[in-house]
């Protein structure tokens, strides 16, 4: 039987690229830190141990190998050093905050990576390592050591997310919040993948193991929502509806408490918060489509009722500590005078002149003219 090795596993995407993996007939291993268990995946094989260090990986992995392996945790660098020879195709999974913003959108694969200078705080000392990463993955399948493909992630959501972004609208439809701040009117597009659309990717990747070898494929969602649609559907899974109360940077700074996934901005690249200014951040999947035959496993409006179903019944912890969310995330009270004030602001707003409405500028003749003789042309 075919093996896989699957470091990682018990997050987002585990699941579900552990059903694509037996699905093609592997054999599953599981490598993680055992700290997170899923009942799911209580029937492989799990190595418990720390894929993080040198010493660790090559005590865990001692005197084995498998057919492929796909590496969605750990220090991917160290992992792919220790398999040389050891497995014949090695997926890393990377992420799509490496890639460099350019103006326009989507986000390519080509695109040069992200600066140092202009790198999100939240990554600020990490993004460098992720992109010399990614350069030694693919310089391992160069020299032959292994096929090798890198497959970025944007934001995936779904039941066990390490980032469960869904929160920051579950738990206001939960505490009766009625009103939502949004900045640029919640227009900005932000690449989200589901986790089985991530997963099916990965899938595609080990099927065409010459057409994928050496390449960087981004995941995404081929249907994609702006903010505001997007919080519209997650609220909507809960049958609730929020008043949208648009406030500009100018008026609040980007990042601050008293707008909902303020914290968010600290993944958006340090000068465009500094700036005030909202760009959009949509991957492409198109290489992956043209390629690979990619097709979402899953509608994006299906996995986000699914994923809000999840959360209901299995809250997040909302400390600082554990994962990404904390009490500051839900400054009620912030967020509370900020629309006490924009309320005051706007009751003394300005006469703002006449509507304007342009008409087709095409003239539109109401009456056909009249047939003129024919003239017959000499010759």
């Amino acid at each position: 039987m075919k093996t896989a090795l699957l470091v990682g596993g018990t997050a987002a995407t585990g699941i579900a690229i552990s059903a694509e993996l037996r699905a093609r007939g592997y054999e599953v291993t599981i490598y993680h830190r055992g700290l997170h268990e899923v009942p799911e995946l209580d029937d492989m094989e799990h190595i418990h141990g720390d894929p993080h260090h040198e010493s660790t990986i090559d005590h865990d992995l001692a005197g084995r190998s498998w057919d492929v392996t796909v590496a969605t945790y750990g220090r991917i660098r160290h992992l792919a050093a220790a398999l040389r020879g050891r497995t014949g195709h090695f997926v890393s999974i990377s992420g799509t905050p490496v890639v460099g913003m350019q103006p326009g959108v989507p986000m390519c694969e080509d695109f040069p990576c992200e600066t140092a200078q202009h790198a999100p705080a939240g990554l600020r000392g990490l993004l460098a390592k992720i992109a010399q990463t990614e350069e030694a993955v693919l310089a391992a399948h160069a020299r032959g050591d292994f096929v090798s493909t890198v497959v970025r992630y944007p934001y995936v959501y779904g039941p066990h997310a390490v980032v469960p972004l869904e929160w920051h609208v579950i738990r206001r439809v939960l505490d009766s919040r009625s009103r939502w701040i949004y900045q640029g009117a919640g227009l900005a597009l932000q690449g989200r993948c589901a986790s089985p659309n991530a997963a099916r990717l990965v899938g595609l990747v080990l099927d065409q193991p010459q057409r994928a070898g050496g390449e960087i494929y981004h995941a995404a969602d081929t249907r994609q929502y702006t903010q505001r649609e997007w919080v519209e559907l997650v609220a909507s899974a809960m049958n609730h509806q929020f008043e949208a109360v648009d406030i500009p940077a100018a008026i609040c700074a980007l990042g601050r408490s008293a707008v909902p996934m303020a914290g968010e901005y600290n993944w958006v690249r340090a000068s465009d918060v500094d700036a005030g200014r909202l760009r959009h951040s949509l991957v492409s999947n198109e290489k992956a489509r043209l390629q690979l035959g990619y097709e979402d496993a899953v509608t994006p409006a299906d996995w986000i009722r699914k994923t809000v179903a999840y959360w209901l019944q299995s809250p997040p912890l909302v400390d600082g500590l554990s994962g990404r969310l904390g009490p500051d995330d839900f400054d009620y009270a912030a967020e509370d005078r900020l629309l006490a004030w924009w309320d005051t602001a706007c009751a003394r707003a300005p006469d703002c002149g006449k509507p304007l409405v342009r008409s087709h500028p095409y003239d539109h003749p109401t009456q056909a003219p009249l047939a003129k003789p024919v003239q017959a042309t000499p010759h």
